[in-house]
């Protein structure tokens, strides 16, 4: 698909139709091409990607955690007393 960069403005919809659709859309400017717009690829995680996140995500589990509520409440707990004591 192509569209001069005057059309943008009245057929926005055309455009994002396209990208949905899957197709490139060329945008021009007295004729020439101005740019391209390419529609998403689908993002996709390998496992060595997944491996990564669960390794990250799941780092303080062995520091005896219970539950990430229980772990702020447990810093705020000081904050608290200090307010305490005005």
């Amino acid at each position: 698909m192509q569209l001069t960069a005057s059309q943008l403005q009245s057929r926005h919809k055309a455009l994002i139709d396209a990208l949905k659709r899957g197709e490139i859309v060329e945008i021009t400017y007295h004729g020439q091409i101005l740019g391209v717009v390419h529609p998403v690829a689908p993002a996709t995680n390998t496992e060595e990607q997944e491996a990564a996140m669960a390794e990250f995500f799941g780092m303080h589990r062995t520091n005896g955690i219970a539950s990430v509520e229980a772990e702020l409440r447990a810093v705020r707990k000081g904050r608290r007393r200090a307010f305490d004591d005005l």
